[in-house]
């Protein structure tokens, strides 16, 4: 064997080489986002798990959640709204986390369709909510554009 053969066979043996690597470098690369999405979607339960657990230990907390389930209920005082708007804040903060990881990619349409049912189902669950809701979207702008708040201004 010349050297010339053998610098072919080393530079298809090289060739070779750099294919394996880039194959493993994209296996490594979609194993990491499916890692990252799946650390996303445990962070969203994760905010959910929070509100609920709250309401479930706060006797405070699920009164007013109690009270919101009427469409007519109106707070009886200035303390009482105050806790219905912020309330309203961290039901939407929870859906902007949502809206943000879809149009960054990091869920999937048929996650996203999770929540935008959510949303509906707590403007179903506590209606009067509803009015606190469409206050917060409407003093910021950028809000009135995302999809995940569409049924607040309905």
């Amino acid at each position: 064997m010349n050297w010339e053969n053998g610098g072919v066979i080393a530079e298809i043996a090289s060739a070779i080489g750099v294919i394996i690597t880039l194959a493993y470098l994209a296996h490594q690369i979609a194993q990491t986002n499916r890692i990252a999405k799946a650390a996303v979607i445990r962070e969203l339960e994760e905010k959910y798990i929070d509100l609920y657990a709250q309401i479930a230990t706060d006797t405070e907390f699920a009164t007013l959640v109690t009270r919101l389930r009427d469409a007519n209920y109106t707070a009886e005082s200035e303390v009482e709204k105050e806790q219905q708007y912020n309330f309203a804040i961290l039901l939407m903060s929870i859906w902007l986390c949502c809206q943000v990881a879809y149009d960054k990619g990091q869920i999937d349409q048929a996650t996203f369709q999770i929540y935008l049912d959510d949303v509906e189902a707590k403007l179903t669950q506590w209606p009067a909510i509803k009015p606190y809701t469409k206050q917060v979207v409407e003093s910021y702008l950028t809000l009135k554009d995302m999809e995940i708040f569409k049924p607040v201004l309905r």
